[in-house]
Protein backbone atom coordinates (compact mmCIF):
# COMPACT_ATOMS: atom_id res chain seq x y z
CA UNK A 1 0.00 0.00 0.00
CA UNK A 2 1.22 3.39 -0.81
CA UNK A 3 0.41 5.27 2.31
CA UNK A 4 2.58 8.29 2.86
CA UNK A 5 1.41 8.95 6.39
CA UNK A 6 -1.40 8.14 9.28
CA UNK A 7 -1.27 10.80 11.64
CA UNK A 8 -3.69 10.56 14.84
CA UNK A 9 -5.12 14.23 15.43
CA UNK A 10 -6.40 13.44 18.48
CA UNK A 11 -7.49 10.28 19.91
CA UNK A 12 -10.21 9.81 18.09
CA UNK A 13 -9.32 11.49 14.80
CA UNK A 14 -6.58 10.53 11.87
CA UNK A 15 -5.50 12.27 8.71
CA UNK A 16 -4.12 9.32 6.41
CA UNK A 17 -2.69 10.60 2.61
CA UNK A 18 -2.48 7.55 -0.06
CA UNK A 19 -0.10 7.91 -3.03
CA UNK A 20 -2.28 6.75 -5.68
CA UNK A 21 0.16 4.10 -7.50
CA UNK A 22 -1.94 0.73 -7.16
CA UNK A 23 -3.87 -0.84 -10.29
CA UNK A 24 -7.89 -1.51 -10.29
CA UNK A 25 -7.43 -4.95 -9.73
CA UNK A 26 -5.46 -4.16 -6.60
CA UNK A 27 -8.22 -2.00 -5.03
CA UNK A 28 -11.18 -3.67 -6.33
CA UNK A 29 -9.35 -6.96 -4.20
CA UNK A 30 -9.23 -4.88 -1.40
CA UNK A 31 -12.41 -3.31 -0.85
CA UNK A 32 -14.28 -6.70 -2.20
CA UNK A 33 -15.79 -5.09 -5.13
CA UNK A 34 -16.30 -7.16 -8.75
CA UNK A 35 -15.13 -5.09 -11.75
CA UNK A 36 -18.69 -5.68 -13.05
CA UNK A 37 -20.36 -3.63 -9.75
CA UNK A 38 -17.80 -1.00 -10.24
CA UNK A 39 -19.37 1.28 -12.34
CA UNK A 40 -22.31 1.05 -10.32
CA UNK A 41 -20.90 1.51 -7.11
CA UNK A 42 -18.62 4.31 -8.09
CA UNK A 43 -20.78 6.16 -10.63
CA UNK A 44 -18.48 6.68 -12.84
CA UNK A 45 -17.51 5.62 -16.84
CA UNK A 46 -14.18 7.01 -17.31
CA UNK A 47 -11.13 4.90 -15.74
CA UNK A 48 -9.14 7.59 -14.20
CA UNK A 49 -12.28 8.26 -12.10
CA UNK A 50 -12.75 5.34 -11.32
CA UNK A 51 -9.44 4.85 -10.05
CA UNK A 52 -9.65 7.20 -8.26
CA UNK A 53 -13.03 6.81 -6.42
CA UNK A 54 -11.27 3.38 -5.23
CA UNK A 55 -8.28 5.19 -4.18
CA UNK A 56 -10.19 7.19 -1.97
CA UNK A 57 -12.40 4.60 -0.34
CA UNK A 58 -9.41 2.31 0.17
CA UNK A 59 -7.77 4.70 1.89
CA UNK A 60 -11.36 5.77 4.31
CA UNK A 61 -11.05 1.50 4.41
CA UNK A 62 -7.55 1.59 5.98
CA UNK A 63 -7.91 4.59 8.69
CA UNK A 64 -11.39 3.47 9.57
CA UNK A 65 -9.71 -0.04 10.43
CA UNK A 66 -6.57 1.92 12.54
CA UNK A 67 -9.34 3.31 14.28
CA UNK A 68 -10.33 -0.44 14.88
CA UNK A 69 -13.38 -0.65 13.23
CA UNK A 70 -15.16 -2.44 10.90
CA UNK A 71 -15.62 -0.46 6.92
CA UNK A 72 -18.96 -1.06 5.83
CA UNK A 73 -18.87 1.62 3.37
CA UNK A 74 -19.61 5.27 2.92
CA UNK A 75 -23.19 6.73 2.10
CA UNK A 76 -24.34 10.21 1.42
CA UNK A 77 -27.01 12.49 2.90
CA UNK A 78 -29.58 15.17 1.66
CA UNK A 79 -26.53 17.48 0.82
CA UNK A 80 -24.14 14.76 -0.54
CA UNK A 81 -22.03 14.59 2.55
CA UNK A 82 -20.18 11.43 2.79
CA UNK A 83 -20.95 9.37 6.22
CA UNK A 84 -19.88 6.11 7.24
CA UNK A 85 -22.25 3.04 7.28
CA UNK A 86 -22.90 1.95 10.47
CA UNK A 87 -19.99 3.66 12.25
CA UNK A 88 -20.56 6.86 14.65
CA UNK A 89 -18.19 8.76 13.07
CA UNK A 90 -17.67 11.42 10.82
CA UNK A 91 -14.96 11.23 7.25
CA UNK A 92 -14.38 13.87 4.55
CA UNK A 93 -12.07 12.87 2.24
CA UNK A 94 -10.56 14.93 -1.20
CA UNK A 95 -8.67 13.63 -4.25
CA UNK A 96 -6.58 14.56 -7.11
CA UNK A 97 -5.23 12.49 -9.60
CA UNK A 98 -1.94 11.61 -7.54
CA UNK A 99 -3.21 11.52 -4.03
CA UNK A 100 -6.54 11.03 -1.84
CA UNK A 101 -6.24 12.35 1.83
CA UNK A 102 -8.87 11.17 4.19
CA UNK A 103 -10.00 12.71 8.19
CA UNK A 104 -11.84 10.14 10.50
CA UNK A 105 -13.15 11.87 13.69
CA UNK A 106 -15.42 9.49 15.78
CA UNK A 107 -16.63 12.37 18.00
CA UNK A 108 -17.01 15.93 15.92
CA UNK A 109 -17.52 16.58 12.41
CA UNK A 110 -14.43 17.04 9.83
CA UNK A 111 -13.51 18.84 6.70
CA UNK A 112 -10.15 17.99 4.51
CA UNK A 113 -8.85 19.01 1.02
CA UNK A 114 -6.10 18.69 -0.67
CA UNK A 115 -4.78 21.03 -3.94
CA UNK A 116 -2.11 21.42 -5.92
CA UNK A 117 -0.11 24.74 -6.50
CA UNK A 118 -0.52 25.88 -10.02
CA UNK A 119 -1.21 29.34 -12.39
CA UNK A 120 -4.83 28.41 -12.08
CA UNK A 121 -5.01 29.88 -8.52
CA UNK A 122 -3.69 32.96 -9.59
CA UNK A 123 -6.75 33.64 -12.52
CA UNK A 124 -9.70 32.73 -9.71
CA UNK A 125 -8.24 33.88 -6.81
CA UNK A 126 -10.44 37.26 -6.56
CA UNK A 127 -13.28 34.88 -7.12
CA UNK A 128 -12.36 32.65 -3.76
CA UNK A 129 -10.40 35.75 -1.76
CA UNK A 130 -11.56 38.58 0.20
CA UNK A 131 -10.16 42.38 0.14
CA UNK A 132 -7.55 41.35 2.80
CA UNK A 133 -6.96 38.04 1.98
CA UNK A 134 -5.98 39.29 -1.59
CA UNK A 135 -3.65 41.77 0.07
CA UNK A 136 -2.09 38.92 2.51
CA UNK A 137 -1.62 36.66 -0.90
CA UNK A 138 -0.46 39.38 -3.55
CA UNK A 139 0.96 36.96 -6.19
CA UNK A 140 2.29 33.84 -4.28
CA UNK A 141 0.46 30.86 -5.19
CA UNK A 142 1.96 28.79 -2.10
CA UNK A 143 -0.32 30.85 -0.07
CA UNK A 144 -3.53 31.02 -2.57
CA UNK A 145 -3.69 27.44 -2.12
CA UNK A 146 -3.27 27.28 1.66
CA UNK A 147 -6.34 29.88 1.57
CA UNK A 148 -8.17 27.86 -1.13
CA UNK A 149 -7.85 24.52 0.69
CA UNK A 150 -8.82 25.41 4.40
CA UNK A 151 -12.00 27.39 2.81
CA UNK A 152 -12.82 24.03 1.00
CA UNK A 153 -12.11 22.72 4.55
CA UNK A 154 -14.35 24.35 6.17
CA UNK A 155 -16.88 24.55 3.60
CA UNK A 156 -16.92 20.75 3.99
CA UNK A 157 -16.99 20.80 7.73
CA UNK A 158 -19.89 22.87 7.89
CA UNK A 159 -21.93 20.97 5.44
CA UNK A 160 -24.24 22.99 4.42
CA UNK A 161 -24.35 24.32 1.01
CA UNK A 162 -24.84 28.02 -0.57
CA UNK A 163 -22.02 29.43 1.03
CA UNK A 164 -19.34 31.90 -0.59
CA UNK A 165 -15.83 31.49 -0.12
CA UNK A 166 -15.25 34.71 -0.44
CA UNK A 167 -18.16 36.39 1.06
CA UNK A 168 -18.99 33.71 4.27
CA UNK A 169 -15.23 31.96 4.76
CA UNK A 170 -12.57 33.70 5.74
CA UNK A 171 -9.04 32.60 7.15
CA UNK A 172 -6.70 35.13 9.26
CA UNK A 173 -3.44 36.12 7.79
CA UNK A 174 -0.49 33.68 8.09
CA UNK A 175 3.28 33.25 8.54
CA UNK A 176 5.46 31.09 6.28
CA UNK A 177 5.29 27.50 5.87
CA UNK A 178 2.01 27.44 8.83
CA UNK A 179 1.28 24.50 10.07
CA UNK A 180 -1.86 25.71 11.62
CA UNK A 181 -4.53 28.48 10.65
CA UNK A 182 -7.36 30.04 11.53
CA UNK A 183 -10.93 30.16 9.66
CA UNK A 184 -14.14 32.03 10.27
CA UNK A 185 -17.46 31.44 9.04
CA UNK A 186 -19.83 34.67 8.57
CA UNK A 187 -23.58 34.03 7.60
CA UNK A 188 -25.59 37.31 7.36
CA UNK A 189 -22.87 39.15 8.59
CA UNK A 190 -22.56 37.28 11.72
CA UNK A 191 -19.73 35.17 13.23
CA UNK A 192 -21.23 31.72 12.95
CA UNK A 193 -18.15 29.77 13.95
CA UNK A 194 -14.70 29.84 14.30
CA UNK A 195 -12.26 26.76 13.90
CA UNK A 196 -8.67 25.60 13.47
CA UNK A 197 -6.94 23.93 10.75
CA UNK A 198 -3.78 21.67 10.66
CA UNK A 199 -2.22 21.99 7.24
CA UNK A 200 0.36 19.34 5.76
CA UNK A 201 2.56 19.32 2.19
CA UNK A 202 3.52 17.16 0.34
CA UNK A 203 5.91 17.84 -2.70
CA UNK A 204 4.02 20.53 -4.52
CA UNK A 205 0.32 20.20 -3.07
CA UNK A 206 -1.15 21.74 -0.06
CA UNK A 207 -4.15 19.69 2.38
CA UNK A 208 -5.70 21.15 5.20
CA UNK A 209 -8.24 19.69 7.60
CA UNK A 210 -9.91 20.99 10.58
CA UNK A 211 -8.57 20.16 13.89
CA UNK A 212 -10.25 18.96 17.24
Amino acid sequence: MAVIFSKNISEQCIVTLWKIEEDVDFFLKYLCIKKEDLEVCSNATHPMKQLEWLASRSCVKYTVELLEHRYQGIEKDELNNPFLSEIQGFVSLSHTSDYTVVIINLKEEVGIDIERISNKLSRVAHRFLSELEQLHAGDDLFKMCIYWCAKESLYKWYGKKNLSFKDNIFIKPFGENPTLVNGQIFIDGMLKTEHKLNVFYMEDYVITATAP
